[in-house]
């Protein structure tokens, strides 16, 4: 089944492209397409998002956006005529390059993407700027980071800043995003009366025990696992008034879902003039609109079009840029605040299931976007 993710919240994904932002003069229709792609200089940070906007949902009051399966993606390098043909990850409703694939300062790149119908769509090329170094970040915690109207409270978390030294030529443009690296003690989540077996939570069928056993069942990762989180806020800078100065910057909150130890990968962006203007109207939309699910007052156009008809509307981005990396390891212990998203409490496999037969650990599965047993840089 295909899954639905809220038009408004969608757009807040999609990163930087190089062609000036439009506002369109039209009302949003079912069937527009919306692309997003990103093509960055470090592993496990490039993509591709296929979108079609299905209809309006009246209750949320957003229109909602169906997952384009069984396309074909690829990033194609203009520079070197390399082509990356990226795999479909339908879970995640993503598609995706080799994990170890990443691209050069100085390179162009172009996305070309074909859907199951056979229309096709094509973006202008995007040329990966120098990176700009962070020079040093710091955190500091606050107990009222941040006001979450889910919550309906100020909340508590870390806020990072960055040291930059601007260079002295005018005309550079940042972005700041983050990931988060967090270890796993718990592999796999079985709910609702089923067990893990062969890969997969299969639900328990013993009638005759079928009303004794748990509401759910933990179990344990058997060997090293981190979960991999990312950033969807909006945060940009122009050197308009700093060009070839020094600043600091708050520039991520991280706010408290709990407070197990966190490696936190900050990444600043260089990113062109176009894309900035892009990105100031994409933040602005974002703050007018009350929050991040709140429905656009209209479409942004990107540098996506479909070859074969110049008339048809099509949302989303294709970017690339280059990032500087700073980690930071952040140990969370003794703080009092309640964390926001409290840690799941372990119930391994008990009565009913025969304890010859009982079950307590499970693999942390494949190398992927969102998961590792490889340890992160910068971990210890």
């Amino acid at each position: 089944m295909k899954s639905r993710i809220v038009f408004g919240v969608s757009l807040i994904f999609l990163f930087l492209g190089c062609t000036n932002p439009t506002t369109p003069e039209f009302d949003i229709k079912n069937g527009l397409m919306s692309v997003e792609a990103f093509v960055s200089n470090f592993e496990k940070s490039s993509y591709a998002k296929i979108y079609r906007l299905n209809e309006f949902n009246a209750g949320l009051n957003s229109y909602v956006n169906v997952f384009e399966e069984k396309a074909e993606v690829r990033f194609i390098n203009s520079s070197t005529n390399e082509e990356v043909v990226l795999v479909e990850d339908v879970e995640n409703e993503i598609y995706l390059p080799p994990l170890d694939f990443v691209a050069l300062e100085g390179d162009t790149w172009q996305l070309y993407v074909r859907l199951q119908n056979g229309t096709e769509y094509t973006s202008t090329p995007e040329t990966m700027s120098n990176v700009v170094p962070i020079v040093n970040s710091t955190v500091a915690y606050d107990k009222e980071l941040e006001f979450v109207a889910s919550e309906g409270k100020f909340v508590p978390g870390h806020q990072i800043t960055v040291n930059v030294t601007d260079p002295s030529i005018k005309g550079n443009y940042y972005y700041w995003t983050y990931r988060t690296f967090e270890k796993n003690t718990i592999c796999v989540f079985c709910p609702e009366y089923n067990f893990f077996r062969e890969g997969m939570c299969v639900e328990y069928t013993d009638p005759e025990r079928a009303q004794n056993v748990p509401p759910y069942f933990t179990y344990f990762c058997e060997s090293d696992c981190w979960q991999i989180r990312y950033n969807n806020r909006v945060n940009i800078l122009a050197d308009e008034f700093i060009n070839g100065s020094t600043f600091e910057l708050p520039v991520a909150n991280l706010l408290l879902y709990n407070k197990s130890k966190i490696l936190i990968e900050l990444q600043q962006y260089s990113i062109s003039a176009s894309a900035y203007k892009y990105f100031s109207v994409l933040k602005d939309i974002v703050d007018d609109s009350n929050g991040l699910n709140a429905p656009p007052p209209a479409a942004l156009l990107g540098n996506i079009i479909n070859p074969n008809d110049e008339e048809e509307v099509v949302l989303g981005r294709f970017t690339v840029a280059a990032a500087s990396l700073n980690r930071i390891l952040l140990s969370r212990d003794g703080i009092e605040e309640n964390e926001l998203e409290p840690s799941i409490i372990p119930l391994p496999e008990s009565a009913p299931i025969p304890e010859e037969r009982r079950v307590y650990e499970a693999p942390c599965y494949e190398e992927s976007r969102y998961l590792t047993y490889t340890e992160p840089e910068g971990w210890n």
